[in-house]
């Protein structure tokens, strides 16, 4: 390997270019699995789209630059995910203390004095006022009495996010509602909240280890 590292350059001069072409594109054939670009195309247009244009990108482009676009790229399709992720609702699973995301194929039971709803990403200001109206939403539509924030997805909140989160929650107390909040495992989460001052507005005695027992302290339990 040192070798070739010493005079790899140095012999290289000498090939000529179409027989080293030939040879990256061997190794360009042999590296490439088409079946597996095949199943991505299949069942994930974005990705494979995103795989296609940084592959143009490193052949068009000098390597370095290729490179960078395709990471640029990855790093725009993951903050275009975080802005897509949509508020979910949850539903207790019959027979159980679990609650789980509502699913025409999976019956849960409700109650309609009890939303439960969460965001599976990191709330931040790509998506805080998409969650905010989604959360009003809910609440204006169904009138719960209890609103508990699922918040097992939320593994940080930045500082936009805190400060909407905070306008949240006294909007919703406004309209008569308690919210409490369950399932806040992010240890960067649980920073944020002491960060911000989360805690002055939502204190611990509404923060629950489970939507079960957040149910349980400060709603009644769901309809049988």
């Amino acid at each position: 390997m040192l070798a070739l590292l010493a005079f790899g350059a140095t012999l290289l001069q000498h090939v000529p270019n179409a027989a080293l072409g030939g040879v990256l594109l061997f190794v360009a054939l042999r590296i490439i699995r088409v079946k597996q670009i095949i199943a991505i195309y299949r069942q994930s247009l974005g990705e494979f789209f995103l795989a296609a244009a940084t592959a143009a990108a490193i052949i068009v482009l000098p390597i370095e630059q290729g490179v960078a676009v395709g990471i640029a790229l990855s790093l725009l399709h993951g903050v275009w995910s975080t802005t897509r992720a949509r508020l979910i609702q949850f539903e207790r699973v019959p027979d159980t203390t679990i609650w789980w995301p509502c699913n025409p194929h999976l019956p849960g039971e409700r109650d309609s004095d009890i939303a439960v709803v969460g965001l599976q990403a990191p709330l931040s200001f790509l998506n805080a006022q998409n969650f905010r109206a989604d959360v009003l939403d809910v609440v204006k539509r169904a009138k719960p009495l209890l609103l508990v924030l699922e918040a097992s997805g939320m593994i940080e909140i930045d500082f936009t996010a805190a400060q909407i989160l905070l306008d949240l929650i006294r909007e919703c107390r406004t309209e008569g509602v308690t919210v409490a909040m369950a399932r806040l495992e992010s240890t960067r989460a649980q920073d944020a909240f002491a960060r911000f001052e989360l805690y002055d507005i939502l204190p611990m005695d509404h923060i629950f280890h489970s939507v079960d027992e957040a149910v349980r302290r400060l709603g009644k339990p769901p309809a049988t």
